[in-house]
């Protein structure tokens, strides 16, 4: 008799309540880790001030934009008056859209926290009903716990939210296992979904995507090597959903990536990437990050360089994964887990070895990719996030196969993988800082003028706000509805100083670290010349609140009295908690740089 074909390889999967009850325990879990947030989550945001702050902008700016007709790519209401390209920032475009409900009626603060808050929840759920494909329930949810609450995780909460949505990549995981391997369904469906996911994480993080194509293209490569006496036969099926992947995500992609490589204010290399890389001992000593990091380790760990400490993994887990990989050593996912963690681990190095902060000048292969086109603006330490998706698959590979091993075996596999997630907890004290809505904006006070309140969309009067250069300008323009423009300082792709040609005085007032400019008959010129180029109609010294760090009441003061003398005028006086100066009519600029301009009393 003829034998049988060998049918599509067995898989598990996740019934709808193990789903729901994934979902509910990891939004209980987020709740609770966030807690000091959510006992205010109108005026705290997640984390610390700075990047946050960035993130309400551009959660405001794509309900805004779609909303009064413009164009949500490009905005010209920050860096006035050139304006910045959104597909060069972590805009997290297609987030901000599903979340526009929140944020028109809540605010983008509240908007902002839920997305964090939820990351954890997608991220844990997707995790779990990919590996429940190769384990059974507990395994496949002690690995998304992993994923879900990682130190990679808790390093980023604290303000880029765009690489905590990292959903897509057990997804990505689900589909090649479908497209290369169990080939059970129709080729074209499975290729459209990928292209579709694809385009989905493109606007939600660039940088994650790419990441993504980088480890897959490895892990793939270690699947055909393990695989090889199956890849003729596999190829047609696989062949076949990747053009119609690749064809679905170039032609959805094609109008936000023309905007991106062809359109205006096309700005790259925002970081170094030797600073913002993992140091060889992050991945065995913990941060701040984790609850149970020892005074000594914290100590090691103050000399990492940069400031998201993300791969660590701790000693535990690390030992876990050896006997994991030996348990698992006859799985193609086991090896394919591998090769990607690895990678991943490797690149998450940079171009350099570092060890204790120290630059050994050991070239790794991270440095290719800071040399290719566009791939050298990844920040290498973000890599870490591929790193948590191997680490998770292979803990619950592991903890699936211990149930071929005796009694006590079991068990002490069983406890050393739970020592393993007792080490990686995140801080149960997790930082949040302060976003107090202030009136000066939100009823808007802070808008250059009456014109400026009813001014046509996309020609808003210009506002300078002072000090220039902290992102939490931002939050306060989203705030105000977007009623003026600002030039900025604020650290977004394309604003501050270093894609400028020359630093402005204006930008300089106020800034905690920048020594006040002598008000010399060159700075009034420089000053007033800058009013005219930029548009100004209206000048803002920022109120000083919990919102700004190292803006203190005398660092207020001293601006307050630069700009009277400057100008010659008093200002008007916002009359909440937190108080905002504005100068709303401006004398001409030729008064301003001749000093012609009424002489008040200095300041004490």
């Amino acid at each position: 008799m003829p034998t049988r074909a060998p049918g599509p390889p067995a898989r598990g999967r996740a019934t709808w309540w193990e789903v729901l009850a994934v979902a509910v325990a990891v939004l209980g879990l987020s709740l609770a880790l966030y807690h000091r947030t959510w006992a205010r989550p109108f005026s705290t945001l997640i984390g610390g001030a700075g990047d946050a702050d960035e993130y309400t902008w551009f959660l405001a700016w794509v309900p805004y934009a779609i909303g009064h007709g413009l164009n949500p790519l490009v905005s010209t209401y920050v860096n006035s008056p050139h304006g910045i390209n959104l597909m060069w920032n972590t805009s997290v475009l297609l987030p901000s859209f599903l979340l526009s409900p929140l944020t028109v009626i809540f605010g983008t603060a509240f908007s902002y926290n839920v997305a964090i808050t939820v990351a954890p929840v997608l991220n844990a759920t997707f995790a779990y009903m990919a590996f429940r494909r190769w384990t059974r329930p507990l395994p496949a949810l002690a690995g998304a716990a992993f994923f879900a609450f990682s130190p990679y995780m808790a390093s980023q909460s604290g303000g880029h939210l765009a690489q905590v949505l990292i959903m897509s990549a057990p997804l990505i995981l689900v589909l090649g296992d479908r497209l290369l391997v169990v080939q059970a369904g129709k080729a074209w469906l499975d290729g459209l979904l990928l292209g579709l996911l694809a385009w989905a994480q493109l606007l939600t993080g660039e940088e994650i995507l790419a990441m993504e194509v980088i480890i897959v293209a490895i892990a793939v490569g270690v699947l055909a090597l393990v695989s090889r006496h199956q890849v003729a036969s596999r190829s047609p099926y696989a062949r076949q959903g990747c053009i119609v992947g690749a064809g679905t995500f170039a032609l959805l992609s094609a109008p936000f990536l023309a905007c991106q490589f062809f359109g205006p204010y096309r700005v790259e290399n925002v970081h170094p990437a030797s600073v913002y890389a993992s140091d060889l001992l992050n991945f065995f000593v913990p941060t701040r990050f984790t609850q149970f990091a020892p005074a000594a380790a914290l100590r090691v760990s103050s000399h990492f360089r940069g400031t998201e400490h993300s791969a660590y993994i701790g000693i535990p887990i690390a030992l876990f994964l050896i006997v994991a990989l030996v348990l698992a050593r006859h799985r193609q996912v086991a090896w394919v887990a591998l090769a990607g963690g690895l990678a991943a681990a490797v690149l998450s190095m940079g171009p350099t070895l570092r060890v204790l902060g120290h630059n050994n000048h050991i070239p790794l292969p991270g440095d290719a990719l800071a040399h290719l086109p566009v791939l050298k603006n990844l920040l290498p330490n973000r890599f870490a996030s591929m790193i948590t998706l191997g680490v998770a698959l292979l803990l619950a590979l592991g903890l699936d196969e211990l149930k071929r091993l005796r009694p006590l075996p079991c068990v002490l596999g069983c406890v050393l993988a739970g020592l393993g997630l007792v080490t990686v907890f995140p801080t149960v004290h997790y930082p949040n800082s302060a976003a107090p809505i202030l009136r000066a904006f939100y009823t808007g006070w802070a808008c250059p003028s009456a014109r400026g309140r009813g001014a046509a969309p996309g020609r808003p009067e210009v506002a300078m706000v002072i000090p220039a250069d902290d992102e939490v300008d931002l939050r306060w323009q989203a705030q105000a509805n977007f009623c003026f423009a600002m030039p900025t300082d604020t650290g977004m792709t394309g604003t501050n100083s270093a894609y400028r040609k020359g630093q402005g005085v204006l930008y300089t007032v106020g800034v905690p670290t920048v020594p006040m400019p002598p008000l010399t008959a060159a700075t009034r010129a420089q000053a007033a010349q800058e009013i005219s180029q930029l548009g100004i109609t209206e000048i803002i010294v920022a109120p000083q609140s919990p919102a700004v760090p190292n803006w203190s009441w005398a660092d207020q003061a001293r601006a307050v009295a630069w700009v009277e003398q400057l100008l010659g005028q008093v200002p008007q006086k916002s009359y909440d908690v937190y108080h905002s100066y504005v100068w709303k009519s401006l004398p001409p600029t030729v008064d301003i740089a001749s000093g012609t301009v009424p002489t008040l009393p200095a300041r004490a």
